[in-house]
Order: structure tokens, then C-alpha cells, then sequence
């Protein structure tokens, strides 16, 4: 149903393969150094290079593998120190938390205590008074 909606490729269209043919066909330098030796005299020299560019290549891809897993595993480390930091700082924490939450409650304990520390003076001007009447001592 679709294929009447179709238009058809034009020969002369440009498909964005613009070098494509390069790609596989020989540059007119290459074809006229090579004319005198035969097909098997260019091909085996275009494979050789090519060989060479391939090797090169994979080199530096193995070689661009191992630094990245080099490098992970160097970040791995550091993430596992990290997290053992993180792990005693929460530690820490937890412990100062516990102190805090003790000396809160001895500050409360002694606030409520406070206002009866507050009152001793006045305690003791009455005891003193109720000890004077009683020996029959005069007080100024």
C-alpha cells in the first residue's frame, strides 16, 4: 500500500555519501603507481597499510582501555575511602548527638532546680529570725 507513495533513488542524488566510493576505490594516484605491478601488487600493499592503520588503532584502543579501568578502579577506591569517611563522621555524629540529648537533660534537671536555689537566701534570713526569737537573741 505504501510503495506507490515511494520515489524512486535518482542516480545522480547526493545521499550524503560523499566519499564512500574513495573509501573503497583506490585514488587515480595510487592506480597509476601501481598500474605496472598488477592487481595483487596494489592490493597487497593497500592491505598492509590498512594493516598497519588497524594494528595502530587497536593499540591505542587497548591502551585507551586499560587507562579508563585504571582510572575507574582509582575512583573506586577513592569512593570507597569516602564512604568509610562518611561512615565515621556519622559515628561521630551519633555520639555528639547522645551527649547533647545527656546534657540536655542535666541542664533541665538543674533548671528545675534553680528557683528552690533561688529561694535559700530567704530561707535562711527566716531560720535565722525563727533562731533568734526562740534563744531570745535581738537582731538589728
Amino acid at each position: 500500500m505504501a510503495e506507490p507513495k515511494r520515489k524512486p533513488i535518482q542516480q545522480d542524488s547526493d545521499l550524503g555519501l560523499g566519499g564512500f566510493d574513495s573509501f573503497f576505490e583506490p585514488d587515480q594516484e595510487q592506480q597509476s603507481s601501481t598500474a605496472g605491478n598488477g592487481a595483487t601488487g596494489y592490493g597487497e600493499s593497500h592491505l598492509n597499510t590498512r594493516l598497519d592503520k588497524l594494528i595502530g588503532k587497536f593499540g591505542e584502543l587497548i591502551t585507551l582501555t586499560v587507562d579508563q579501568r585504571i582510572e575507574t578502579a582509582r575512583i573506586t577506591q577513592q569512593l570507597i575511602e569516602n564512604q568509610r569517611q562518611l561512615v565515621a563522621t556519622q559515628q561521630i555524629l551519633i555520639r555528639l548527638m547522645e551527649k547533647h540529648i545527656e546534657l540536655t537533660r542535666h541542664i533541665t534537671t538543674i533548671e528545675e532546680k534553680l528557683p528552690a536555689v533561688f529561694e535559700l537566701p530567704g530561707m535562711v534570713e527566716q531560720l535565722r529570725g525563727r533562731i533568734a526569737l526562740l534563744e531570745g537573741i535581738e537582731v538589728d
